[in-house]
C-alpha cells in the first residue's frame, strides 16, 4: 500500500519537474538567443522588474499531465487482472543428482 502510493507521487511529481526544467531550459535559450541578436548601443536598464510568474496554461498542462499519469500508474499497481493460482517448488535435486531451480506451477 505505501509502495503504491510513493510510486503514485513519484508519477506526479516527475512529469511537473520534468517540465519545469524544459520551460527554464527554454527560456534560457530564448534570452540567449535574442541578446545575441540586439546590435547597436547596450543600455543598461536598472528599473525594478518583477520575475515572471509561470504562464496558468503552463501550471494547468503540468497538473494535468501530473494527474494523468498518477492516475495509470495507480490503476496499474492496483489492477486485480487474472490471477492465477501458483504453487511454488523450492530448488532440490532431483533422482539423477541434477540440480532443479525454483519455479511456480498453476494448482490443479
Amino acid at each position: 500500500m505505501i509502495r503504491n502510493i510513493i510510486v503514485t507521487l513519484v508519477f506526479f511529481f516527475g512529469p511537473a519537474l520534468l517540465m519545469l526544467v524544459l520551460r527554464n531550459i527554454f527560456l534560457y535559450w530564448k534570452t540567449r538567443h535574442f541578446d545575441s541578436k540586439q546590435q547597436g548601443e547596450d543600455i543598461i536598464d536598472i528599473t525594478p522588474v518583477s520575475p515572471t510568474a509561470p504562464s496558468h496554461f503552463f501550471i494547468v498542462t503540468a497538473l494535468l499531465v501530473g494527474l494523468i499519469s498518477a492516475y495509470l500508474v495507480y490503476g496499474q499497481l492496483t489492477s486485480q487482472g487474472e490471477k492465477v493460482d501458483m504453487k511454488y517448488i523450492p530448488a532440490h535435486i532431483n533422482a539423477q543428482g541434477d540440480l532443479v531451480p525454483e519455479q511456480y506451477i498453476p494448482r490443479p
